[in-house]
């Protein structure tokens, strides 16, 4: 019964906060298209703005975990992780012109695809591993990396539909319905992670 309360609560605040989190760059990148505002402000604005994602991101994890890591620095290592992560996955758009098919860039594409999605949680992990043996929480890192490269997915899911003559609204309310399905899907995968850390000597 306690574990099945853990997971209820885990799911609904990292759901919650995620969701809400995500509507900040969500409605910030809305906002710029609309302004046209230039790469040089659209870049710091969007790091920022998914800053303050980790933040929201990282608070819903601590309410879930509960009393086992402590509030601040785990909200601080999230925010953190989540500005490297939005640092890297702006570059595409920002820098514009790149040759995806050139086998170099691909390979550059794998090396910073795969430090966005472990970004947060290799900056999680080293305050869990203060708290917990490392050996007992190094599961930590890979789960959370395989949560988020599927959770991403649902971002990417609106944009075949979407094109310049989209209304507005209706991109107001596409990407924060992808933002929640994504916060969702990381919620479930994440939730029995988050349980055996609780559960560790």
């Amino acid at each position: 019964m306690a574990a099945d309360a853990f997971l209820r609560r885990w799911f609904a605040s990292v759901t919650l906060a995620e969701a809400a989190g995500f509507a900040i760059p969500a409605t910030a990148l809305g906002i710029l298209a609309l302004l046209a505002a230039p790469a040089g402000v659209v870049y710091p604005s969007m790091v920022l703005a998914g800053a303050c994602e980790g933040c929201l991101l990282g608070f819903g994890q601590s309410v879930g975990f509960g009393p086992t890591v402590p509030r601040a620095r785990w909200i601080l290592a999230t925010t953190a992780g989540a500005a490297v992560a939005w640092s890297i996955g702006m570059l595409p758009s920002t820098l514009g012109g790149i040759d995806f098919a050139s086998p170099g860039v691909l390979v550059l594409v794998a090396v910073l695809g795969s430090a966005l999605l472990l970004s947060i949680p290799t900056l999680q992990w080293l305050v869990l591993r203060r708290l917990v043996p490392p050996r007992r929480t190094a599961f930590w890192i890979p789960v959370n990396a395989g949560a988020w490269a599927l959770g991403l997915l649902w971002t990417f899911a609106p944009s075949p539909f979407i094109d310049e003559g989209t209304p507005v609204p209706v991109l107001f309310a596409v990407y924060p319905l992808a933002g929640l399905l994504m916060a969702a899907t990381v919620a479930v995968l994440t939730g029995f992670a988050a349980r055996r850390v609780v559960a560790a000597p």
